[in-house]
């Protein structure tokens, strides 16, 4: 081995371990591997105007009702992509992480034989009976707030209209 390459090779490991050593001790420090920088605020002249403006704009928009809302099938088609990594929504298709969702709206909670629910979405089996529209939409919502120790690890669809087309698109697959 050359001079050259040998030089070469012990800057790398020298590197290696002022790494191990920033970070490592960074960790042991805080906490956390890289530093944490506190956010700096920059104002800028009329921005507080301008975002004054808008907050006010949207609390001017109408609440959400879905009585009038009409929920677009097209959409919810669109929307279930996000589910798409954990069930299954085709007649007779395979459980994933999730149960397959083929007839979901109106099927009873724990509709999959051999699908292993959790405990807690058994328990409201008894409390619910079947998935209806109000119970999906509450579920899809905030599925852990909504059966606390449920498996399902997705944090929810938070805009009503998203979560009435999607109910809308699931009710088609019968």
């Amino acid at each position: 081995m050359n001079l050259a390459t040998r030089t070469f090779i012990s800057a790398v490991i020298a590197a290696d371990l002022l790494a191990i050593v920033y970070f490592g001790g960074t960790y042991a420090l805080t906490g956390s591997m890289l530093p944490h920088h506190e956010e700096t605020k920059i104002i800028v002249a009329g921005a507080e105007e301008a975002s004054s403006t808008e907050t006010a704009s949207k609390a001017a928009e109408p609440a959400f009702d879905p009585a009038t809302y009409v929920a677009n099938v097209e959409n919810g088609m669109k929307i279930s992509a996000k589910c798409k990594a954990c069930h299954t929504f085709d007649n007779g298709g395979p459980d994933r992480t999730g149960p397959n969702l083929w007839g979901i709206v109106g099927a009873s909670v724990g509709h999959r034989e051999g699908y292993a629910y959790s405990s807690a979405m058994l328990a409201k089996k008894a409390e619910f009976g079947n998935w209806d529209k109000e119970h999906l939409n509450a579920y899809l919502e905030n599925p852990k707030e909504y059966v606390p120790g449920t498996k399902m690890q997705f944090n929810g669809i938070k805009k009503p209209a998203e979560r009435a087309d999607l109910i809308a698109w699931l009710e088609t697959l019968k």
